[in-house]
């Protein structure tokens, strides 16, 4: 079985490295990676559609259009905004570490900052402390910008 599982990926090999070249910017994936991506592609469709195995014809064109359906939807998954992550590129903290900044607020700032913001929301109605929790969350609403020129003056003392 494995033998004639090969035997038909050689058949099919040409189509991925086609793809290959086209969609080159698939990050992180090197020739083995697409080979692999290739045999489940084709596994997947040889268990699925069994017919294929007797009309070579037909193999091809459903192996290239399952192959390329895999691939738009690798770099959909890529490029979503909420994987914005993946897209940066992998680097050692051990190379890179002492370009990162050592930012942020320590302890008596975190504090001071807490303060400000609680005595900020005292004096607000149930509507605007509703709008400052929707800010916090980074949600859109009218009379954000508003309220985010409100929050400059109150946190003025936190800028350098």
């Amino acid at each position: 079985m494995s033998e004639d599982f090969e035997a038909l990926f050689q058949k099919v090999r040409p189509i991925v490295y086609k793809f290959r070249r086209h969609y080159h910017h698939i990050q992180l994936w090197d020739r083995h990676d697409w080979e692999q991506e290739g045999m489940i592609t084709l596994f997947q469709l040889v268990s699925s559609c069994p017919e294929v195995l007797e009309n070579e014809a037909k193999l091809f064109i459903y192996f290239k259009t399952k192959f390329s359906n895999h691939l738009k939807d690798t770099l959909r998954k890529q490029l979503s905004q909420k994987r914005q992550f993946h897209q940066m590129a992998y680097e050692e903290i051990g190379e890179v570490g002492h370009s990162v900044a050592q930012g942020g607020l320590v302890l008596d700032e975190y504090v001071a900052y807490q303060e400000a913001l609680a005595a900020y929301r005292e004096g607000l109605s149930a509507e605007k402390s509703d709008q400052l929790n929707a800010l916090i969350a980074g949600e859109c609403f009218k009379g954000r910008a508003a309220m985010l020129r409100e929050l400059e003056a109150v946190f003025q003392d936190f800028r350098e």
